[in-house]
Parts: structure tokens; sequence; C-alpha cells
């Protein structure tokens, strides 16, 4: 589960108790940690699967065989990165269930949990590149336009780097002492960036895939009754398949990181004032979905 909120939890104790915090110590749980393990465990098995290699069905088409191709290989790449991802929390909740965070406030635990934060943030945030990046050579394959490879790749994995580094270097420099801002330090800019940059491809996801999708079934519509020279049962049947397909990568992504945006609204609009039993929910919820 990549979120801002959790990442506060490298920064050193806070001084000046607040209410929200208490409420946010659930987070470092047995109860929390057992649910994130066994949930990664369930993330890198499927990453896994994805990965490995397996028997390719043969495709009579030219056109098809090469479409499929391409999502493979777009898929594939997005299950190492979900696989690292998903890697970083089975660490960071063995961590947490092993020392109990007897060790709280000292250097190796602020170092180890920056890194883990670093590590699970850059590699969601490439999973939602590749997400945005099927939809776009998805759409550009229905056209029978190339690829950009060296592009997409370029996209997907220096962006998050850049992104990551910015959002995390903000908030833990010039040290991990977040929660004791002194009077001169703004909290907004303190927090915000990293909420921004971590949300803003999420965003753009869920607004733009829908797009392409629909654009890409157009195309498809087009290319069935091209191709067979008639609009049949069948050919019906072909398009709603994709049609289902492009819906259920739209719903799956929604189910995942709705919960992460709803939040971060929510932390930042009742900070003073968190409802607990929809925080808690929320936050089991991120867990179950990643």
């Amino acid at each position: 589960m990549a979120d801002p909120s959790i990442q506060t939890f490298c920064c050193r104790r806070a001084l000046d108790y607040h209410p929200a915090y208490k409420l946010m110590n659930e987070f470092n749980t047995d109860r929390f940690n057992m649910v994130c393990l066994l949930s990664s465990l369930i993330g890198i098995s499927g990453a896994t699967y994805q990965i490995l290699p397996k028997i390719e069905l043969k495709v009579p088409n030219r056109f098809y065989s090469n479409i499929m191709w391409r999502g493979k290989t777009i898929i594939m790449w997005l299950a190492l990165a979900d696989f690292c991802a998903s890697l970083g929390i089975f660490l960071r909740s063995c961590l947490k269930l092993m020392h109990h965070f007897q060790w709280y406030d000292g250097q190796p635990y602020t170092a180890t949990c920056i890194f883990l934060a670093v590590w699970i943030q850059y590699f969601y945030m490439v999973t939602w590149l590749w997400t945005l990046l099927y939809a776009v050579d998805m759409w550009r394959a229905y056209q029978d336009k190339h690829s950009y490879r060296k592009l997409y790749h370029f996209v997907a994995w220096i962006f998050p780097a850049i992104f990551t580094f910015i959002g995390l270097s903000t908030l833990y420099t010039p040290n991990a002492n977040c929660h004791n801002l002194s009077l001169k330090e703004n909290v907004v800019m303190k927090f915000f960036p990293n909420y921004f940059l971590t949300f803003l491809p999420v965003i753009i996801v869920m607004v733009v895939n829908p797009v392409l999708y629909s654009i890409s079934t157009g195309f498809i519509y087009h290319i069935i009754t091209s191709y067979m020279a008639q609009y049949s049962t069948n050919e019906r049947k072909m398009l709603d398949l994709f049609k289902q397909r492009f819906a259920l990568i739209n719903l799956g992504f929604y189910l995942c990181w709705t919960p992460n945006i709803i939040n971060a609204v929510i932390v930042w609009t009742s900070w003073d004032d968190l409802p607990s039993g929809v925080m808690l929910t929320l936050w089991y919820l991120m867990v179950c979905n990643f």
C-alpha cells in the first residue's frame, strides 16, 4: 500500500500528541500488519503468475497476434513492478511484526523505514504508469500504429523516480522530524507535494484510461466488420468480450485505489476530527485491494 499517511510513520514520534496520531497508530498494530502480510503474499503470487512464461495459443490472424503480443509485454512489465511493490509491503510488514517498534526513534528504524517507503512508492507508481501505457498502446495498436517501446520504458521508470524523489525528499529533509515542525516551517509545503505527486498518476489513469478504452472499442468494431465483412452474433460476442475486458481493467483499478484517494481527502479536510470508523474501514480496504 503506497499511501502518504503511512509514509509519515518513518518520521520521529510526535511530541505534541494529536488525537489523529492515536488513530493512525492502527498502522503499527499486529492485526493491521498481518493483513498487510497476507495481502502482499497474494500480490506476489499473482504477479509471479503473470511473469512466468505460458503456453502461447496460436492466433491465425497476424493483426490480432501482434496486438496480443504487445499487450502481454506491457502486462509482464506491470507485473514485475507489482511484484517488487508487494515484496516491499511484505518486508515492511515482517519488520513491524518482528520488532514491534521497540526501536521506533532509532536511526536504524528511520533509515530502513524510509528505504522501504521509497521502494514501495516507486514501484507502485511504476504500475500506475504501465496501466496508463497499456491503454495508450492498445489505442494505438487497434489503429495499426507501431509501439513506442523505448518511450514507454522511459516514462514508466523515470517519471516515478522523479515524483518519488521530490515527494519523499520534501517530507524527510532536512531531517525525519515531520511531526514536530517549527513555527517557521509550512505544514502544507511539507506534506502536500508528496500527496499531490502520489495521487496525480492515479487520477490521470482514472480519467484517461476509460476514454482510451472507449475509443479503442470503436476501432475494434471497425476492425471486426472490415476483416470479417459481417457483424453477426459471433462478431457481437467478440466485441462484447473486448468491452468486458476493458471494463474489468478499469473497475479493478478503481476498486484498488479509490479508497486511497478518499482517505487522502478526509485526512486533509478533517485532520482535527477524523471519523475513526470510516478511516479504519478505508485503511483495511486499502490493504486488501493492493
